[in-house]
């Protein structure tokens, strides 16, 4: 199990006015290497690094949630579309774009 610590931190506002550095930081375990499947996206899709990072990052910490709570009712609808949506970005070829 890896272990990671997110940090968020608010660079702007909604307006896109200078935000007073608001920040949340908390642990999260995932079964899975974050960074080296963001390395993995990374040369299969074609957008920009922090997208592909916040795509990456949000979609394993969202995942590791719905595995660790799977007989929860609230994550029945989600789980088979995240599984074949995560069953397609492995199936990507590199260099996609």
């Amino acid at each position: 199990m890896y272990r990671y610590r997110i940090t968020v931190e608010k660079l702007t506002d909604a307006k896109g006015e200078a935000a007073d550095g608001q920040s949340l930081s908390f642990y999260a375990s995932n079964h899975d290497d974050i960074l080296a499947i963001v390395n993995r996206l990374e040369e299969k899709l074609p957008m920009a690094a922090g997208t592909v990072a916040s795509l990456g990052v949000g979609l394993k910490l969202f995942g590791e949630v719905a595995l660790m709570h799977r007989n929860d009712p609230l994550f029945a609808e989600i789980r088979p579309a995240l599984a074949a949506f995560i069953q397609q970005l492995k199936q990507l070829p590199a260099n996609a774009g």
